[in-house]
Order: structure tokens, then C-alpha cells, then sequence
């Protein structure tokens, strides 16, 4: 099973990614992980890697630094988008006879800075906020694409595909909008970051950014001019954080998953004491951690938002959807409760997706057709919450570590589907305000008990009004937690010094 499993996610990053990427950022790293692990394990020698050997390249090859601010076409449009969005203007942008609203840059993101042809960059913009083709007839290099693009736009499974948030980019002095340095840390990151893929991770976190402040993204720390900045953003969820001076302005810091093995993260927060970590389970990270006494630890959850929630109470295909990845030895217990639920296949309807919603950041480069993806087994990110309301009830097994129990986009997905939810209870789920037999059944109930999962099944009627409390905490609540929340802790780290963002 783990076999094939895996066999199947190196086939789609062949296929995603090329040859070359898949070599250089899959095969080999997974064949050095031994190596890596046993780094990891120590931390004198995650000092002497991350630490002195970063050091002592960019003293004795200080060609080889990364410190390359990402720079992207900027066309007079964009800078027109820029400047009414980060300045706050009240009303519409107005371009020619068309009027963009507020609220479709913020669903829809900006000007398209992949096309230099200004007619291609306003063509597809258009019909992007605007849901239809509005395409410009006009020959250029980019004028294929764009009219394919324009074309799809009004299909909801392409919606997602085809946001765009870089207007952000580039930080101004001139604009009422904080500044922040994006590190990412890794050249492989920032191609992540800016790539047009739809992991929802990385669009999430981009339009979350776009939201509240201009961002410069950079590899590598070094020689950087702070004052240009505002405040300092870093990710810690690799453990693998190359070590550099704290900086003289409020450090960020987001943190996912970790072990408790690795003793990166540790030494990462050891020395770069940030002023804020940002953590979709804040429990387990101050349980298993020490800070310093000014680090404010802030609950940041991960799950998308209204636009991307496609709710479905009513028609159900399936009595049960399993999802969860089961490839990893970590899975186990997932694995476990696959098992005992595969002895029901028979009297019931029940489904098992044990992959993600959609290629994620492999679904990159030319724009694919419906019918490319009609033989893979996933749905486009964007419907994946309709998959998901398909069945009355879903569920996903634990994870085998007491120590990796985290509030993962699962959670919010399910909730905001219009599917019952079964799944684990965790120690943040009170943060949320989510409570068993009200918002989900615990994990608990049926883990082990096929007799009283068959009982939830044939009782659907006596349980569905769990389906709607989850879809009414989601709508009440998703936006505001991505958006205003995340602009709350922005304002109060860099002292109030700019407006709030205007939808």
C-alpha cells in the first residue's frame, strides 16, 4: 500500500514538476534524509550547518548570496491597482467604462504581471474580477493564453486557479500600507511562493499578505536595509532556518508541525526570539517549547476561506468520505481506521481519498484543459469542498505522535462542507469554539466500533443538524479569523501605524 502510494505521488510530480525538479527537489533529498535526520537530532550540528557554514559562505563567497529581492513586471496598471488599494481610496477603481470594486480585488487579486502586453495584462484582469471574457481581440506573443484564460473565467472549477495577489509586491514608503520582508530561506521557497500553482497554502497565505501589507520576499538575510521595512516575516514549520542577526524591527514568526526530534526549531527561536509566533495550534507549541518572555504566541489558523467553501446539505452521494494521507509511517492509526471502515464498503456507500484535493503545487506552468485531468482521481482545489459535502459524514483517523495532534485544513474544510465531521479532538479545537455533538462527533465514538459508525448512519436524520452548526460557525467566523485578525496582529506589532484595510 505505502508502495504504491508512493509510487503514485512520484508519477504526478513527474508529470507536475518535469524531470530535472523532481530529481533536484524530491529524489534527491529523500535519499539524503538519513543524513539530514542525523543533523537534526543534534544540535551542535544543526549550529555548525545552519550556523557557521551560513557564515562562512556568505564571508568567503559573498557572490553566492541569495539575498535577491524578488522582482516582478509592473506595469502602469499594476501600479495604479497598487496605489488605490494600499492607500485606502474610498470607492470604486474606475479603468475606462469598467468599474472593479474593492471586494473583487480582494477575491480575485490584481493585474496578471506575467502578461508585459498591456492589452493581454487588462484583458485578463477583467475577466477575472469580472467572471466572464472580456478579451480584447489583438495579436501579440501572450495573446493565446490570455483569450484561454479569458475564456474560463465564469467556470467555477478554474476560479481558484487564476488569482493572483502580486500586486503586493514591491514595498513604498508613499503608501499607508506596512512593509515586510517575506524570508523564505530557500530559493526552492521562493519559486513556491511566486509560482501560479494552487496550493492553497501558498495562495492563502499570499492573499492574506496582500490584505495587510507590501511584501519584499528574499531567500537569504544579508546586508539588508531594515529601515526600508516595517517588520520581518519567517517561516519555522522546515526547522531548517539559516542562522542571521535578529533584526532591529518586530520579528514574525509562523510555525506549522514539527517534532520534537528536531532540534531546529528550538535553536531557531533561541537565537531570532521573535516578537510574535503565529501557530494554528498554539497549545502544543507552548507546551513543547520554550520562548522568551516577549514572544506573543498568536493563534493563526489555516483553512481557506468563504469564496473557496461551496456547501452542500442537501444531496448526498456518499454515507461516508475518508480522507487523509496513510503513506507515511506516522499515519498508522489512519491506516488502522481505513481497515475497520473497509468492512462496511458492502452495505454502505463509502469512499476513500487518501491524497489531497487537488495536485496542489504541482497543478503549475501551461494552463491545463477539463479533459487533461478527467483520468486523475483528484478534484480542482476550489471544488473540493463540494467533494466533500457529497457525503453526510467525513472522517480522517489520528496521526500516531500524542505530540502531532494539530489543527490541520482538514478540520475547516469539513466544517465549512456541509458533512458531518468525525474527527480527533485536539486541545486547540476550544480556541475555536467548536464543541462535540454540536459542531462534530468526536473521532472517539466510532474509532474501534463499526457497530456505533452503522448507528450514526442509519440515525443520519437525528444528526444532520450537526452538518449546519459547523457551516454556520464557519461562515460566521472564517473570514474574520484569515483577515481581521491577521490585521489586528500586524497593526499592534508595527504600533498602529497604518489604517485598516477597506472593503
Amino acid at each position: 500500500m505505502d508502495f504504491l502510494y508512493k509510487l503514485d505521488v512520484l508519477k504526478n510530480n513527474l508529470r507536475g514538476r518535469g524531470f530535472f525538479k523532481t530529481l533536484t527537489e524530491k529524489i534527491i533529498p529523500y535519499l539524503f534524509k538519513p543524513i539530514d535526520n542525523l543533523i537534526q537530532k543534534n544540535r551542535s550540528l544543526i549550529e555548525i550547518k545552519y550556523g557557521f557554514f551560513s557564515k562562512f559562505k556568505k564571508n568567503i563567497f559573498p557572490h553566492l548570496s541569495n539575498f535577491k529581492i524578488r522582482k516582478l513586471y509592473q506595469s502602469d496598471l499594476s501600479k495604479k491597482v497598487r496605489e488605490f488599494w494600499y492607500s485606502n481610496n474610498l470607492g470604486n477603481f474606475i479603468l475606462g467604462e469598467e468599474v472593479v470594486s474593492r471586494k473583487e480585488i480582494f477575491l480575485y487579486g490584481g493585474p496578471n504581471s506575467s502578461f508585459n502586453c498591456q492589452i493581454c495584462q487588462k484583458s485578463e484582469w477583467l475577466s477575472r474580477v469580472k467572471q466572464k471574457k472580456m478579451f480584447i481581440s489583438h495579436l501579440c506573443d501572450s495573446s493565446k493564453e490570455c483569450e484561454i484564460l479569458c475564456n474560463r473565467q465564469g467556470n467555477d472549477a478554474w476560479t481558484q486557479f487564476h488569482q493572483n495577489f502580486d500586486f503586493a509586491l514591491d514595498c513604498q514608503n508613499s503608501l499607508p500600507a506596512p512593509k515586510c520582508l517575506y524570508v523564505t530561506n530557500a530559493n526552492v521557497d521562493t519559486e513556491y511562493f511566486f509560482s501560479p500553482g494552487c496550493g492553497h497554502w501558498t495562495l492563502l497565505f499570499r492573499r492574506r499578505l496582500a490584505y495587510v501589507c507590501q511584501i519584499e520576499a528574499v531567500a537569504e538575510v544579508k546586508n539588508v536595509d531594515w529601515k526600508n521595512y516595517d517588520f520581518m516575516l519567517i517561516v519555522l514549520n522546515t526547522g531548517k532556518n539559516y542562522k542571521f542577526s535578529k533584526p532591529p524591527i518586530p520579528v514574525i514568526a509562523y510555525a506549522q508541525d514539527f517534532s520534537l526530534q528536531d532540534k531546529g526549531f528550538q535553536w531557531t527561536l533561541d537565537w531570532l526570539e521573535p516578537d510574535v509566533l503565529l501557530t494554528p495550534y498554539p497549545t502544543q507549541w507552548k507546551e513543547n517549547f520554550k520562548f522568551s518572555s516577549e514572544t506573543k504566541i498568536a493563534f493563526y489558523p489555516i483553512f481557506d476561506s468563504l469564496f473557496f467553501s461551496r456547501p452542500n446539505l442537501g444531496e448526498k452521494k456518499l454515507d461516508l468520505l475518508v480522507v487523509g494521507a496513510i503513506a507515511n509511517p506516522v499515519y498508522a492509526p489512519r491506516r488502522e481506521l481505513n481497515k475497520q471502515i473497509s468492512e462496511l464498503v458492502s452495505r454502505y456507500k463509502i469512499e476513500f481519498s487518501n491524497r489531497v484535493g487537488a495536485l496542489d503545487s504541482l497543478w503549475q506552468g501551461p494552463v491545463y484543459s477539463e479533459e487533461d485531468r478527467n483520468k486523475e482521481p483528484v478534484r480542482y482545489l476550489n471544488k473540493w469542498s463540494e467533494y466533500l459535502g457529497s457525503a453526510k459524514y467525513v472522517t480522517f483517523g489520528r496521526i500516531g505522535s500524542p505530540h502531532h495532534q494539530f489543527l490541520l485544513g482538514k478540520y475547516y474544510e469539513i466544517l465549512g462542507s456541509g458533512a458531518i465531521p468525525i474527527f480527533p479532538e485536539v486541545p486547540d479545537s476550544k480556541i475555536l469554539g467548536i464543541k462535540p455533538f454540536e459542531h462534530y462527533i468526536p473521532l472517539s465514538e466510532i474509532e474501534g466500533n463499526n457497530e456505533k459508525l452503522t448507528y450514526f448512519f442509519d440515525h443520519y436524520q437525528d444528526f444532520k443538524y450537526i452538518a449546519q452548526n459547523a457551516v454556520n460557525w464557519y461562515k460566521d467566523n472564517s473570514d474574520r479569523m484569515i483577515f481581521k485578525d491577521f490585521e489586528k496582529i500586524i497593526r499592534e506589532t508595527t504600533g498602529y501605524k497604518y489604517p485598516e484595510r477597506l472593503i
